[in-house]
């Protein structure tokens, strides 16, 4: 009986959600780190080709456009279209990609007080009728 000759293994990459990695020394700033569902953000770029078509992306979703100056700078507004909390990293890409990242925010109202409220209606009606029918 013979072995089979012993083939290494071969390595993957590791599947990760890492930070995207900028293409060049330029950079992308929001103007701010955290966001809720609705607000507009500000991107400032520098590092583009002058006159350069920057297009903002964020997984797979155009959120923003426009041109770069006769100096490589560009400010955009910045607008997700979907609501999913946590961070979302956004990518201009003007001849050269250029990253920033942002956390969204998702708050809710439980209603909890609501719900109380309603229920204690309903026991009161409840017992005034009791007690007009008896």
């Amino acid at each position: 009986m013979t072995t089979p000759p012993s083939i290494p293994p071969t390595e993957l990459p590791p599947l990760s959600t890492a930070d995207p990695k900028p293409t060049s020394d330029g950079t992308l700033q929001l103007d701010r780190v955290t966001m809720s569902p609705g607000d507009t953000l500000r991107a400032t770029g520098k590092g583009c080709s002058p006159g350069a078509p920057v297009t903002l992306m964020s997984k797979g979703e155009r959120i923003g456009a426009t041109i770069a100056d006769a100096d490589g700078n560009f400010v955009a507004d910045v607008q997700f279209t979907r609501l999913e909390a946590g961070r979302h990293w956004v990518t201009a890409n003007c001849g050269v990609v250029l990253t920033a990242a942002v956390d969204q925010l998702l708050t809710s109202s439980s209603g909890g007080q609501s719900s109380s409220l309603i229920i204690l209606v309903f026991f009161v009606l409840a017992g005034v009728a009791v007690l007009r029918f008896r």
